[in-house]
């Protein structure tokens, strides 16, 4: 199966066999209904998500600390949940920002997870 991104303003656009993961720091109560789990243990750290968006760091640098953020076992292990349970279903990362943004962490954490081998 397939790892997909893509903002949570299109969440009506997926099918019901999609498992809809919001990878978000926060989420509104609106949306807590319409996904199948809420991620916050993969988003961005409330501290590091506040100084890009403060321009304090570079898009490098919030990638650069981001998977830093990855790299504890807690963060490991919820990435290699999603890694296998994408393996037999299709898998739609979710956040806030605009499906054509690069600069979104939702790309960063597809790869890692798609880099992910078993230790």
């Amino acid at each position: 199966m397939t790892i997909y991104t893509d903002s949570l303003s299109n969440l009506k656009n997926y099918r019901i066999d999609f498992y809809k993961v919001a990878v978000t720091t926060y989420l509104s109560y609106s949306l807590q209904n319409k996904i199948d789990i809420w991620m916050n243990d993969v988003a961005p750290s409330r501290s590091l998500f506040d100084k890009f968006e403060q321009e304090k760091i570079t898009w490098e640098d919030f990638i650069s600390l981001y998977c830093d953020e990855m790299d504890t076992s807690h963060s490991k292990s919820k990435i290699k949940w999603i890694r296998d349970f994408s393996k037999h279903n299709d898998v739609v990362l979710l956040c806030y920002e605009s499906e054509y943004d690069p600069r979104c962490h939702r790309y960063t954490l597809k790869k890692i997870i798609e880099d992910c081998v078993e230790n």
